[in-house]
C-alpha cells in the first residue's frame, strides 16, 4: 500500500484559537445525588440584567470568526458568566466549523465554583464539567461514548478565561500595576498563574481612557485594551490572532466557504535551503532562526542542540534493543508513560481488547511497537480533523490527523505496559503548498531503555524508539524535529514559537 502524505499537527492551532479566544457559551453544573455532577437549567438562575459583549476574530489580516459573551447577577450574590464562540478554518482546502461553549458561576467574592466548556466540529465533540472543591478541581471529561472523571490538585481557587475580566475588573488599573491569577484551562487541562502588568495607557475616540495590559500564561503571551471598567475590547498575539470589540451584526457576518483561512498554510515553518529526500533522511541538522535555540528540545542520542543548531538522528531497527514487551516488575518507570487521561483512554476495555489482538504474536517491545504501528497506520483514515483527540473516539470512528493517530497508538500501547509519550514538534512536507515547509505535527515515542546496551566499540544506546503511524514509519524518519513532551498541557508550549520559528537546511542525509 502507498505511504500517503502527512497531515500536520492542527490541535496546537486549535488550541492557540480556544485559549485566546476563551469566550464561548455553555451551561452551569452544580452537583447531584451520590457526588456526580449533572447539568443544571440556566432558567432556575435568577439572573438579573446581563451585559453582552460581541468580538470579530481575526487571524492576521482575515477574519476566522467571532465570539460573545456575557455576565448577569445570579441568586446569593455570584455572577453567571457565559458565552459562545463560531470560527471557520481549512486545512489542505478541507473546510470545517467550529463552535465552543462555555459558562462559569462564580462566588459574591468572585471565587471560582463551576464551570462547563463544550466544542463541536464535524464528528469531533468534547464536553468536560468541573468544580472546585477546596484544594482540588474535579472534572468529568465526555469524548468518544465515554466519560471519565479526573481530579487536578490546585493550590488556589484558580479562574477560567470567562472569569478573568471579573477578577481584572476588581484591580485599579495604572501603569506599571501588576498582578497574578491562578488560572485553569479546561480545554487542554493546563494550570498555573496567569500574569497581568499595565503597560501603557490610550485615550479612545469618545474620550475615555483604556489600559494596554500585557498577559503570560506560561510562555504564552498575548495584549489586551482594557477599559477603566474591566472590559476587553482589543486582544492580540503574537501568532496573528486578534479580537476586536464589535456590533452583534459585524461579528456574525462570518466569511464565505471561498475565503476560509487555510491555517494550515499560513502556519507553516519556512526552511532556507532544501531537503531532497525528506521520508528517507536518517540524518537532519538544521540551523534555529527566530526564537531562542533554548525553544527546540535537547534530547540526546535522538535530538542533540549546540551552538545554535539541533541535529537529529534516528536508529535503524537492527540497533535496537530488545526489551520484553513488558518491562519487568523491577523497573522503575514513569508514571506518566503509562497512564490514562482526557485524551489517553488506555485502561478503556475496547483499547485493550484491540491492542491485544493487533500485538498477537509479538516477540518483544520493538517487535509489538512496529505492529501497532502498521496497524494505526493502516486502519485511520488520512482526514483534517479540528478538535481534541481522543484514542478510544478514533478506535470508532476511524479518521483523522497526526494528533488522532498519535492518540489511538499511545493508547493502545499504554494499555499493554509499554511506556509511551507523545512528541509534539514539526515535520519537514515538500507536498504541502507550493514549496517545502515544516509543519506543526505530533507522534509517539515508544522507551526501550530497559533493554540491554549495545555492545560494539562506538555503538550508540537508544532509550527511545520515535514512531510516525501517520506517516507509516517505525522508526520515523529525521525531520521530526521535537518543541514539546507530553500531553495537551505540555503541547500549549508550542505557541510560544509558532510565527516566529524558521530553519535554515545545513546537513541532511
Amino acid at each position: 500500500m502507498p505511504r500517503l502524505r502527512p497531515t500536520p499537527l492542527l490541535f496546537v492551532e486549535l488550541v492557540a484559537l480556544l485559549g485566546f479566544i476563551g469566550l464561548t457559551l455553555g451551561y452551569v453544573v452544580t452537583a447531584g445525588q451520590g457526588g456526580s455532577m449533572v447539568p443544571l437549567d440556566a432558567e432556575a438562575l435568577a439572573a438579573g440584567p446581563s451585559r453582552e459583549r460581541w468580538m470579530g476574530i481575526f487571524f492576521e489580516d482575515q477574519k476566522v470568526g467571532y465570539a460573545v459573551s456575557r455576565s448577569a447577577p445570579v441568586a446569593g450574590g455570584g455572577t453567571l458568566h457565559e458565552g459562545r464562540s463560531h470560527f471557520r478554518l481549512a486545512a489542505f482546502g478541507t473546510i470545517q466549523d467550529v463552535v465552543t461553549a462555555q459558562a462559569a458561576l462564580t462566588d459574591p467574592d468572585g471565587t471560582l465554583r463551576r464551570f462547563d466548556f463544550f466544542m463541536v466540529s464535524d464528528e469531533v465533540r468534547i464536553s468536560a464539567r468541573g468544580e472546585v472543591r477546596g484544594d482540588e478541581i474535579v472534572m468529568e471529561v465526555d469524548t468518544g461514548g465515554g466519560s471519565r472523571r479526573f481530579t487536578f490538585p490546585v493550590s488556589a481557587p484558580p479562574q477560567v478565561e470567562l472569569s478573568l475580566e471579573e477578577v481584572v475588573r476588581r484591580h485599579e488599573l495604572a501603569i506599571g500595576t501588576r498582578f497574578e491569577v491562578p488560572y485553569f484551562n479546561p480545554a487542554t487541562m493546563a494550570e498555573g498563574v496567569m500574569e497581568y502588568e499595565v503597560t501603557d495607557v490610550e485615550v479612545l475616540e469618545n474620550g475615555e481612557e483604556a489600559w494596554w495590559v500585557r498577559t503570560r500564561f506560561g510562555d504564552i503571551e498575548t495584549r489586551q485594551l482594557v477599559t477603566s471598567a474591566g472590559e476587553v475590547i482589543r486582544q492580540e498575539s503574537p501568532m496573528g490572532l486578534s479580537m476586536v470589540r464589535m456590533t452583534p451584526e459585524q461579528a456574525r457576518d462570518m466569511p464565505t466557504h471561498d475565503e476560509a483561512v487555510d491555517i494550515i498554510a499560513r502556519s507553516a515553518v519556512p526552511l532556507t535551503g532544501r531537503i531532497p529526500r525528506p521520508r528517507a533522511t536518517r540524518v537532519l541538522e538544521l540551523a534555529i532562526q527566530g526564537v531562542d535555540p533554548d525553544r527546540v528540545i535537547d534530547d540526546p542520542p535522538i535530538q542533540v542542540r549546540r551552538d545554535g543548531t539541533v541535529r537529529v538522528e534516528m536508529p535503524l531497527l537492527a540497533e535496537l534493543a530488545r526489551p520484553p514487551v513488558v518491562p519487568a516488575p523491577d523497573v522503575q518507570v514513569p508514571a506518566e508513560w503509562l497512564e490514562s487521561s482526557p485524551t489517553i483512554q488506555a485502561d478503556h476495555p475496547d483499547i485493550i481488547q484491540k491492542a491485544r489482538e493487533v500485538t498477537a504474536g509479538a516477540t518483544d517491545r520493538v517487535d509489538a511497537a512496529v505492529k501497532l504501528e502498521e496497524w494505526v497506520f493502516q486502519y485511520v483514515e488520512k482526514a483534517p480533523t479540528f478538535g481534541i483527540p481522543s484514542g478510544l473516539e478514533v478506535l470508532r470512528t476511524a479518521r483523522g490527523d497526526c494528533n488522532e493517530h498519535t492518540a489511538l497508538y499511545v493508547s493502545l500501547a499504554r494499555s499493554l505496559g509499554i511506556p509511551t509519550r507523545i512528541a509534539a514538534g514539526v515535520v519537514y512536507s515538500d507536498r504541502v503548498g507550493d514549496r517545502g515547509a515544516f509543519y506543526y505535527h505530533a507522534w509517539p515515542e515508544v522507551w526501550i531503555g530497559d533493554g540491554a546496551a549495545p555492545t560494539a566499540e562506538g555503538s550508540t544506546a537508544w532509550p527511545w524508539l520515535p514512531v510516525d503511524p501517520t506517516f507509516g514509519q517505525a522508526p520515523a524518519d529525521a525531520t521530526h524535529v521535537k518543541l514539546a513532551e507530553g500531553d495537551l498541557d505540555r503541547q500549549v508550549e508550542i505557541l510560544a514559537v509558532m510565527g516566529r520559528l524558521g530553519f535554515v537546511a545545513v546537513d541532511s542525509r
